[in-house]
């Protein structure tokens, strides 16, 4: 299963931006990469499609906070679909206080379409989990051994 890739697509005053699975360390850049070409430019709305997201870094955050500051005139950033995981995220970081959260039908239908969209998702996430806690696990698992040996990051 392929990562969606992260598009782009300007309507107007407004900057359509769709979101894969992740927005982490390995993407984020790009993407504020990607939003610096419409710096300059009159954006009232940011809309964020976040159908597909199962896991969003700090350095995602980062990057949401960058667009909100630094595109435009301070934009109106707007969710599409955000996953509840994603959004307790958003809030104990404090940064919906200045998002939107809205349901688009795609989410909302119940057709078999959506189920297998769902089940879709659902199995990205799980993918993405496990690699997340195999990640945070060996990161720990280093600091208890230097910790044990007495060694520093130095």
């Amino acid at each position: 299963m392929d990562d969606k890739k992260i598009e782009l697509k300007l309507e107007g005053t407004t900057l359509y931006v769709t979101l894969g699975f992740e927005l982490t360390v390995t993407n984020s850049d790009a993407l504020k990469d990607m939003l610096i070409t419409y710096q300059r430019q009159d954006i009232r709305e940011i809309v964020f499609d976040t159908t597909d997201l199962v896991f969003l870094s700090s350095s995602g955050i980062r990057t949401i906070y960058f667009a909100q500051q630094e595109i435009g005139h301070k934009p109106k950033i707007v969710f599409v679909n955000c996953p509840k995981e994603i959004y307790d995220t958003l809030q104990i970081t404090g940064i919906s206080n200045f998002i939107s959260f809205v349901e688009d039908e795609r989410k909302n239908g119940q057709t078999d379409h959506a189920e297998a969209a769902d089940a879709e998702w659902q199995e990205k996430f799980e993918h993405i989990r496990q690699k997340q806690l195999e990640l945070y696990s060996a990161n720990n698992d280093v600091v208890v051994y230097q910790m044990k040996l007495g060694q520093t990051d130095e």
